[in-house]
């Protein structure tokens, strides 16, 4: 499908438990197959030849074979990571007849969706995507933004998240709620933290939400 201008539709997946199969034992499928472990995600691999670096992965289900449609039963999600044009074709075809998203590494035309460049923080992850014109641009992005993107915002995502049960609890409702975190991200408490000042975010914290905060871990 030619695509004329950026179509895709941004989303995060919880693949937790979920199966993915990634056809390619190269080095393109194992960056693939660690992510998607790290994802929490089930993960079976086929490929005549697989990386030693592949094998040694804990939690995989690897078939020493050539792709077969059967491979994709039970899937949520496919990879196509094989330096074989034909095979990475024939998968697209078959995931789209058993109407499973489907990427096809470097051939966004053969693909139901890209994977964006990610920044990760602590808890902050970043997609940064150019709808597949640009993985390189994409690349780049990813090193400007996280350049703009300190440690101490890691840290207030850490705070926010643990203050986030306290402020669902107190009255005012969902625009109450909210307004809590407009005040708290638009005050001084990124400088506090970015200065590592314990007693002024302690206070911040405080004046908004009438309680004390734990602070563990937080800063380094």
């Amino acid at each position: 499908m030619e695509r004329s201008e950026n179509i895709y539709y941004p989303i995060f997946i919880d693949l937790t438990g979920k199966q993915v199969v990634v056809i390619g034992g190269g080095v393109v499928a194992e960056r693939k197959i660690e992510s998607l472990l790290k994802a929490g995600a089930r993960v079976r691999v086929i490929a005549p030849e697989v990386l030693p670096g592949i094998t040694s992965m804990d939690g995989i289900e690897i078939r020493r074979k050539t792709y077969a449609s059967r491979d994709l039963d039970d899937a949520v999600l496919v990879i196509a990571a094989t330096d074989d044009e034909e095979t990475n074709r024939t998968v697209s075809q078959d995931a789209e007849r058993a109407r499973l998203f489907c990427n096809v590494v470097d051939r966004p035309e053969l693909c139901s969706y890209i994977v964006p460049s990610v920044l990760e923080k602590g808890p902050i992850k970043i997609a940064i995507s150019t709808g597949g014109v640009s993985p390189a641009l994409s690349k780049k992005l990813r090193s400007v933004i996280g350049s703009l993107l300190g440690d101490e915002y890691s840290a207030l995502s850490v705070i926010l998240g643990r203050i986030r049960p306290v402020v669902l609890s107190q009255e005012g409702g969902h625009e109450g709620h909210r307004r809590v975190f407009d005040v708290l991200i638009n005050s001084q408490l990124i400088d506090a933290i970015r200065e590592g000042d314990r007693d002024l975010v302690d206070a911040i914290l405080f004046e908004a939400l009438g309680v004390h905060v734990d602070l563990e871990g937080v800063f380094p």
